[in-house]
């Protein structure tokens, strides 16, 4: 087993970060490149669509491998609220950038499609609900798959817009960005079930060969920047489109 500091980086996770986010720009640069009608590509259905749920499923699972790895990191001594109080103050800024999408796409898409419970939404959520289920380690993935296959096997009644958070919507409800706690958080704990496998107590199980960590060492540069990147490249993209191509709406 590879030990390391309590608050060392592991390059593994933060080059599939970066790799998460990269596949993020490429299918935000399609999506518009169609959006704005540029080069019609089909991004609701076929590869581009499975590759859109990817990336979503790529960033949930790392997020849920981060929290069971700093979950791992706390002294025994430490329990109960005073525990839960980081988990729940990094879902509440996680939370609150969110909103601030929700805002941007609301002004930028004139209040059609915009985002209310995307991605950021979704993983802060889970990081305050995370501390629940800490005391299963490996067996968070036990509801994480119930979770899962429910939200596979049973069509959710539509219903009023405040329960957009279960996967219950407006029958007319659209968005750009939509990922619901079920079936999305039984992404998370997944991820969780594999950080208490993989990083037990907060440290490698596993040996990385020198040349291996220095694969990752290049992908892990934008993994650590990957909440920066993720708020600012939807903009780049719309300034390099607007100008390669003349004005976008909203821009």
């Amino acid at each position: 087993m590879t030990k390391a500091p309590v608050r060392a980086r592991y390059v593994e996770l933060d080059a599939a970060r970066g790799v998460a986010i990269c596949m993020m720009v490429i299918f935000h640069l399609v999506f518009d490149l169609s959006f704005f009608s540029i080069y019609l590509v089909e991004t609701s259905h076929g590869f581009w669509r499975l590759f859109g749920y990817m990336t979503a499923a790529l960033f949930v699972l790392i997020a849920g491998v981060a929290v069971a790895l700093r979950a791992g990191r706390t002294p025994p001594s430490i329990a109960g609220f005073t525990r839960a109080l980081p988990f729940f103050r990094r879902g509440i800024f996680l939370i609150g950038v969110g909103l601030l999408v929700t805002v941007g796409t609301c002004i930028f898409l004139h209040g059609e499609g915009y985002v209310l419970f995307g991605i950021l939404q979704l993983i802060g959520t889970s990081t305050i609900l995370a501390p629940l289920f800490f005391r299963l380690g490996k067996k968070t993935v036990i509801p994480g798959i119930i979770i899962l296959l429910a939200g596979w096997m049973i069509t959710l009644p539509n219903g009023p817009i405040w329960l957009l958070w279960a996967g219950i919507h407006p029958v007319d409800y659209i968005s750009v960005d939509y990922t619901p706690l079920i079936p999305w958080f039984g992404v998370f704990l997944v991820g969780m079930a594999m950080g208490a496998w993989l990083y037990p107590n907060g440290l490698r199980s596993f040996w990385l060969p020198v040349w291996v960590e220095q694969m990752f060492h290049i992908p892990s540069i934008p993994g650590r920047y990957s909440l920066i990147i993720y708020l600012v490249h939807q903009p780049v993209l719309l300034l390099i489109l607007s100008g390669l191509y003349g004005k976008i709406p909203g821009i």
